[in-house]
């Protein structure tokens, strides 16, 4: 099955980790690991002009999406009863 990130942008939900409402992580230690991965290349940016308002961890890299965490959820919950 696939999640619609936003921005056209869609992976396989079996590559999901976890997705995090990023406005609710503005911590030290947060920022730091963002940082690392952004430096490492590991970072897609689905945003364009605004805050990203979710961090997708997927098994080899982190998304940033204009999506809601709740919004990405329900899509998941959703479209796992087909």
């Amino acid at each position: 099955m696939f999640l619609h990130l936003g921005n056209n942008y869609v992976i396989k939900t079996s590559d999901i980790i976890g997705i995090f409402d990023i406005r609710q992580k503005r911590t030290n230690l947060y920022k730091f690991f963002l940082k690392q991965k952004f430096e490492e290349g590991n970072v897609i940016n689905l945003t364009d002009k605004y805050e990203p308002a979710s961090c997708i961890v997927t098994t080899d890299k982190i998304i940033l999406s204009g999506i809601s965490s709740l919004t990405l959820k329900n899509r998941q919950d959703d479209f796992s009863l087909y």
